[in-house]
């Protein structure tokens, strides 16, 4: 307890405003303590950082976001620790990490490891948990082999998933790595032992990573380095482990470096930093491999990053997203696991090499051959089209889509024979209907910023989806999405012609995780690859409010750039006869306006196009034998 005087109010004030992201404020709090400390304080190095670290902050958090994050909820965090989470390597959707919740083996114990229920604190155990269909399992304890009152905190897997690598202490100084070879069935007799890799627990050395059975990498204060932990990778040779090797002051600093993982490529490592340019505490920082020792190192920013501590970040096999620990705000108590989804996949994750070229001898890279790049000489021009993004009840003509909105239109002047097509998605928010109107509003002001750049509005195809075909599950486990927040609120831009060009378009489409993405959106997408049929319900000069809109939901609002009506039409069937079916139902509901047209790549099939299509599509000529 502070007194009024106490002049460490200002210290924990300046904490306070900085966990909040305050930090001019916590500068200028920090300021005023460190005025009323003297060189040889304890404190006085330390404020001065704090202070460095406001003046980065408070600049770099405007930086633009690369991704976004998500507490995975209460059905495995607590109020207590949950740290160290690792994916499992062969078994799809599981997950393992330690723990020090409610139950843990041995209950609190001090110490000396005796039991203490008053002031004694409980050790960290071993859990695992299974993600299936967007929906967590129940946590569920190791083996008690592996979980026993001692501290056990898991370090990673080998590669092919056979042996868990864990660290079991009774305190610091005891601390051993030891191998398990993972197994349901186990012979009792044979008990998890000591690691042999170049790993001294005892003295330290922390975060494992096992990259294959001849390169691990890890954390550690003890070996020679720049300051503080830095990090160190370790080859195995001829059945024998080399020394460890410091990965150069590029990556390690006079702070902390701990929390490496080498994404599959060898390229690239994440890692966990308390250095100056951080937003406070560890942050996440990516390293991408430039020769020898040398590293192009940057902060992965806000939201990832925070005021607090982020650690053991580990890459899914995916590239799209990231399991870590963090201890902000958001979290339930302590440590808590987040997820962390990438607006950009990062592909090194798909590729694998044995042995990355930073662990290479020189010599042996300058024996390679050395392939020149050959020109490859396109046809046509690239371009690539990308969806615009926009959230609650901001402007889709926003700074963030201007660059983008400019860059069509440029397309769109130069190649005056295509056309735009917007395909506008949002949230539920209220009524369907509701929903379904303000996404095509949405579309048009896209339309009109076109034409005010001279784009004829005849080349303007808009289409309004609603929230019906959400590319991210809008809820997980009951709970709504921040994901489906900021990736379903969009509108998809395809670039269309009638005729040859030499333009190639690349639809750079929005990237989700299998285990947060709705099916809805991939069927729409896939089905709008070749020839469907949807039924025209009706065409409006403005909202049309029927009941019959909430009992489908595959409705769309479409609409040409140059019209002032809207259509409204229904279904979006591959198959001729389902549509059929569709009419029916509408003309027993007393819509008698109701017709079916037939679309190609999401476009109204014009009559030029039947040949073509009657050649390719079956179900295209029962359509033409009809009509």
């Amino acid at each position: 307890k502070l007194n009024s005087t106490d002049k460490r109010r200002l210290k924990y004030s300046g904490l306070s405003y900085m966990s909040k992201m305050q930090y001019e404020d916590a500068a200028k709090l920090f300021k005023m303590y460190l005025n009323s400390l003297k060189s040889s304080d304890e404190d006085w190095l330390w404020v001065i950082e704090e202070i460095k670290k406001c003046g980065f902050a408070k600049d770099f958090m405007f930086a633009p976001q690369n991704g976004y994050i998500e507490n995975v909820g209460t059905k495995i965090n607590t109020e207590m620790d949950e740290f160290s989470p690792i994916q499992s390597p062969t078994q799809q959707g599981r997950f393992y990490f330690s723990s020090n919740r409610d139950g843990s083996e041995g209950g609190k114990r001090n110490k000396k490891g005796l039991v203490d229920e008053i002031l004694g604190k409980r050790a960290s155990d071993m859990y695992y948990v299974d993600l299936n269909d967007g929906n967590w399992s129940s946590v569920l304890p190791l083996e008690l082999f592996l979980s026993t009152p001692k501290e056990e905190i898991i370090q990673d897997f080998s590669p092919d998933g056979s042996i868990l690598y864990f660290i079991k202490s009774q305190d610091s100084k005891g601390a051993v790595l030891y191998a398990d070879t993972f197994s349901i069935e186990r012979d009792p007799s044979k008990l998890p032992t000591p690691s042999a890799f170049p790993f001294d627990a005892s003295k330290g050395d922390q975060d494992l990573t096992v990259f294959n059975d001849s390169l691990i990498l890890f954390a550690s204060s003890h070996l020679p380095g720049y300051g503080g932990y830095d990090l160190f990778y370790s080859k195995k040779n001829d059945d024998a482990w080399e020394n460890p090797v410091n990965l150069g002051p590029t990556v390690n600093s006079k702070y902390n470096e701990i929390s490496p993982y080498l994404v599959k490529s060898g390229s690239m490592i994440f890692f966990s930093s308390d250095r100056i340019e951080s937003l406070g505490g560890f942050d996440f920082f990516k390293a991408i491999h430039v020769s020898g020792d040398t590293w192009k190192v940057q902060n992965l920013g806000a939201p990832i990053n925070s005021p607090k501590n982020e650690t053991d970040f580990e890459l899914l096999s995916d590239g799209m997203s990231a399991i870590f620990t963090s201890d902000r705000i958001e979290s339930l108590g302590g440590k808590d696991v987040f997820i962390a989804y990438f607006r950009d996949q990062i592909i090194d994750q798909l590729s694998y090499i044995d042995m990355p070229v930073f662990c290479q001898p020189l010599d042996s890279l300058a024996s390679e051959s050395v392939i020149e790049d050959s020109a490859v000489t396109y046809s046509a021009r690239d371009f690539v089209s990308k969806p615009l993004y926009y959230r609650e009840n901001e402007d889709i003509i926003n700074p963030g889509n201007i660059s983008n909105l400019d860059a069509l239109a440029e397309i769109l002047t130069i190649y005056p024979k295509i056309g735009v097509l917007l395909v506008s998605h949002g949230i539920p928010e209220g009524r369907t209907e509701s929903d379904l109107y303000f996404s095509i509003k949405r579309a048009e002001k896209v339309a009109e910023y076109f034409k005010s750049k001279g784009i004829n509005a005849k080349r303007i195809m808009l289409q309004g989806c609603g929230s019906d075909f959400p590319l991210a599950m809008n809820e997980i486990n009951g709970i709504k999405s921040s994901l489906a927040d900021k990736n379903n609120r969009r509108i998809d831009v395809y670039i269309f012609n009638n005729e040859p060009f030499n333009l190639r378009v690349i639809n750079d489409m929005p990237i989700v995780a299998e285990h947060v993405r709705d099916t809805l959106w991939d069927q729409f997408y896939d089905d709008n690859k070749g020839l469907t049929f949807r039924v025209k319900m009706t065409k409006v000069n403005q909202m049309l409010k029927n009941e019959i809109i909430s009992k489908y939901q595959d409705i769309i609002i479409e609409k040409n750039g140059d019209d002032d009506q809207y259509t409204y039409t229904c279904g979006n069937f591959k198959n001729y006869n389902d549509a059929i079916i569709r009419r029916n139902e509408l003309l027993r509901e007393k819509i008698f306006d109701s017709d079916i047209w037939a679309y190609y790549k999401g476009m109204k099939v014009e009559s030029d196009q039947y040949e073509m299509l009657s050649g390719m599509y079956p179900e295209f000529k029962k359509y033409l034998n009809s009509k």
